[in-house]
């Protein structure tokens, strides 16, 4: 229970406030750029973005690395139909797709075209 709400159950927790990442300053945005060399950057400041940035780079270097593992891999695999939805067996089967041939398009095209000149014509005729 807390001040504010006091309905609310104590072990919840709040989240963690967003942390804003402070601008970043010409000498770190050279060393990120890697015209720069970590040690050039002298303010507090700079020195924490800097480890900042070096987490993130870490992390992602970490993540890309991460790979399925074959087992599981193999479930995914498994759990797939051995054909796929629109190969030539499924179509037989009634699955409801329509064919279009490209004049039928090209005319119903042009009778949509003519439709909406002739409403245009109607509504701004007025």
């Amino acid at each position: 229970m807390t001040a504010d709400n006091p309905n609310a159950d104590p072990a919840e927790k709040k989240p963690a406030p967003h942390r804003r990442t402070p601008p970043a300053t010409p000498a770190v945005q050279a060393w990120l750029d890697g015209e720069a060399e970590k040690e050039g950057l002298t303010n507090p400041d700079e020195q924490e973005t800097a480890e900042f940035w070096t987490r993130i780079n870490a992390e992602t270097e970490r993540l890309r690395r991460r790979s399925t593992p074959i087992h599981v891999q193999q479930k995914i695999l498994s759990s797939l139909p051995d054909e796929p939805a629109g190969s030539a067996s499924a179509r037989q089967s009634g699955s409801g797709s329509i064919s279009l041939k490209l004049s039928t398009a090209v005319l119903a095209g042009a009778a949509l075209l003519a439709v909406g000149v002739l409403l245009g014509a109607m509504f701004l005729g007025r």
